[in-house]
């Protein structure tokens, strides 16, 4: 038994080093000691499966030996990589509202160039008013929303923050809530605790409530003048001589003079393609392109002159009282006329001149007697003419009238519109104009010289109503001779009104329109724009800076939850003292009262919530405290990571287990 206990104890010592190198020759065989690492209490967040140890672990392991069978005496997990909080965290925000400002500064660039753009349907009161009036409100509801959120997420997470920072005050950490302070009053609580990235994101939310009264007013409908695509239509007359039946019947120029007269009295409209002293050759209108605006186009016109002027009248009485003979003689026009008693006021109308001159191209002269309130005379001559023009005229496509007419040159056998003009132009006519007053006529019936002469007799009655119809009234126009005005006025109405029917023939050539007319466009606001894009500008700016340092303020806080419920409250502080604490008071006062006068911090190992005076509240460290500034974060200056820790851990690395070499290495050193 004796000689086996040697053997045994050999045996049993050489099983206990079996799994140990042997010692240095010279080494003195020593214990080799047993050393543990008990690491913290684990969060969840180290519950995932351990990577390989890290070398060295052994004297004999080199430094970048993978060998998975030496055994590290120590190891640190790799800590997966959580969500970023708050959840609207994200570098692309700025960014896109930077976009949606270029797009709507650009928008407005393309509004002003194409006037606006082309809208259907109803835009009044119809469901295309909303589709084209609500997009940028939803948009703008969507940017306040999102902005809102994120402020709520930061607001919901400052007490976190103060907690990581460590010896946080119960104010600023476990009775903190600014979700339910007044958003219009919760920066200034903000800026009172110094927490200045929720009171720039406070003031934020301010500042998008702007954004949907802006947007609302972003875009307008509205009736812009605008003009269409160039029309090719057809004219109705061209300039020619046009001597239908209506023309040798005289039914032409008695209708003429019906309308002067008629107009004197009730102030007529102008008639179709007439815009004195210009008769226009009329063309077809495009109404089924638009109805409300105005067609320009290049034509030809008659312009019409009467170079009316008043004559001095000779007035001899008779002997025997019973009348007064009239004679006037000026520019080769002799005439003379009497009158009688036989009524207070006289007029006619006559041709004068050159016997070798038709008489439908003699001057004419309107004269006027009165004896009221003594006898007066009055004369005036008008040698009417024509002068054919190439011009641009507008057209009012409600009205059809002509608005403007803008004389361009002489019409030529090279104008448009030239090839009946020779019988105006040449003969028979050769450039000369109807008077409308005497005609050389051939076997006239009864029926025509009947209307020759309600021709020459509506022509005088028209002049006299506007004498005394005029502010003047008859006396007066007598006394200033005002007559010669109401006879140009009366005569270029009658003359336009015939050149109309006679200088132009039916005929259809195309002729060139441009259309300009009123549409319902859709524009943007200057205003709305351009504060709208000045806001989104700042919101940017400013939400960059704000998660810049907010991503700073909690880089070292790793919630493992979001932050907000009962659940994620307990799972912080329901086993811990402070939880013991609270769990024995039963209303406000009392919580306040029981937190009063003390610190708190977060474990951001555990994550739970430490009270000052708990055990092992001193040796958890508050990260924060070896942060430089924000600036040094976001250039990377930080401690080394030659061993990686879990983020929120101690700043202070657990020492290296120190092998029985070195042990007594550093013992030798110590001697």
């Amino acid at each position: 038994m004796s000689a086996q206990n040697p053997s045994s104890s050999n045996s049993a010592e050489s099983e206990s080093t079996s799994g140990v190198q042997p010692l240095p020759k010279g080494a003195m065989p020593t214990q080799i000691p047993t050393l543990k690492f008990q690491p913290a209490p684990s969060a969840t967040r180290f519950s995932e499966p351990e990577h390989p140890p890290s070398p060295p672990a052994t004297p004999s392991q080199r430094l970048l030996d993978g060998d998975p069978s030496h055994v590290q005496f120590a190891s640190y997990p790799v800590t997966p990589e959580e969500k970023t909080r708050p959840l609207m965290e994200e570098e692309g925000v700025p960014s896109w509202l930077g976009a949606y400002t270029s797009a709507r500064v650009i928008a407005l660039h393309f509004t002003k160039k194409n006037n606006g753009w082309k809208t259907h349907g109803n835009t009044t009161n119809g469901v295309m008013h909303y589709v084209y009036t609500l997009p940028p409100v939803i948009v703008a509801a969507v940017i306040v929303a999102l902005w809102t959120w994120t402020d709520i997420e930061i607001k919901k997470m400052q007490p976190y923050v103060d907690l990581v920072r460590g010896d946080a005050p119960p104010e600023k950490s476990l009775l903190l809530d600014y979700t339910r302070t007044n958003n219009f009053l919760v920066w200034t609580a903000a800026a009172r605790n110094r927490h200045w990235v929720v009171t720039a994101a406070s003031i934020m939310v301010l500042v998008t409530l702007c954004f949907q009264p802006l947007a609302s007013a972003l875009l307008s409908v509205r009736n812009t003048w605008i003009p269409l695509p160039d029309a090719t239509m057809n004219t109705l007359f061209t300039v020619s001589l046009n001597q239908d039946q209506s023309f040798l019947d005289l039914t032409t120029f008695l209708t003429a003079a019906g309308y002067a007269s008629a107009n004197v009295g009730y102030n007529l409209q102008q008639p179709p393609f007439i815009l004195q002293p210009y008769t226009v050759a009329p063309f077809q209108i495009p109404t089924n392109l638009a109805t409300n605006g105005t067609v320009t186009a290049n034509t030809t016109v008659v312009k019409t002159d009467t170079h009316c002027a008043t004559a001095q009248v000779t007035m001899t009485v008779h002997p025997d009282g019973s009348g007064w003979n009239n004679s006037l003689s000026q520019n080769g026009c002799t005439l003379l006329w009497e009158v009688d008693r036989s009524a207070e006021s006289l007029f006619g109308t006559s041709t004068c001149g050159d016997s070798s001159t038709p008489p439908q191209f003699q001057p004419v002269v309107f004269w006027f007697f009165t004896y009221q309130p003594t006898a007066q005379s009055s004369a005036t001559i008008c040698t009417p003419s024509i002068s054919l023009l190439d011009a641009t005229v507008t057209l009012d496509l409600a009205s059809g009238n002509i608005t403007n007419v803008k004389e361009l040159q002489p019409f030529s056998s090279s104008s448009n519109y030239s090839s009946l003009a020779g019988n105006v132009t040449g003969a028979p006519l050769n450039g000369r104009a109807y008077n409308g007053i005497n005609f050389t006529l051939e076997n006239p019936d009864s029926f025509i010289l009947a209307r020759m002469n309600a021709t020459q007799l509506t022509m005088p009655a028209a002049v006299f109503q506007a004498a005394v119809q005029s502010q003047q009234g008859l006396v007066g126009s007598f006394s200033a001779d005002l007559f010669v005005n109401w006879s140009n006025d009366v005569y270029i109405t009658y003359l336009t009104l015939i050149a109309k029917a006679v200088y132009f023939l039916p005929n259809q050539e195309p002729i060139t329109l441009q259309v300009k007319t009123f549409q319902n466009r859709l524009w943007l606001s200057d205003l709305a724009v351009h504060l709208l894009a000045a806001l989104l500008i700042i919101l940017a700016i400013s939400a960059a800076v704000i998660h810049i340092f907010h991503r700073y303020e909690r880089q070292d806080l790793n919630l493992l939850h979001q932050p907000g419920t009962i659940a994620s409250a307990v799972s912080i502080g329901a086993t811990t003292e402070m939880g013991q604490l609270l769990a024995q008071q039963r209303d406000a006062d009392g919580i306040h009262q029981a937190l009063q006068d003390k610190r708190f911090r977060i474990d951001p190992y555990s994550m739970k919530i430490m009270m000052q005076g708990e055990e092992g509240y001193e040796a958890v460290g508050s990260p924060m405290d070896r942060r430089r500034s924000v600036f040094g974060a976001m250039q990377g200056k930080r401690a080394s990571r030659r061993f990686s820790r879990a983020p929120g851990s101690p700043g202070v690395m657990p020492r290296s287990p120190r092998t029985p070499q070195s042990a007594n290495s550093g013992a030798g050193a110590a001697v």
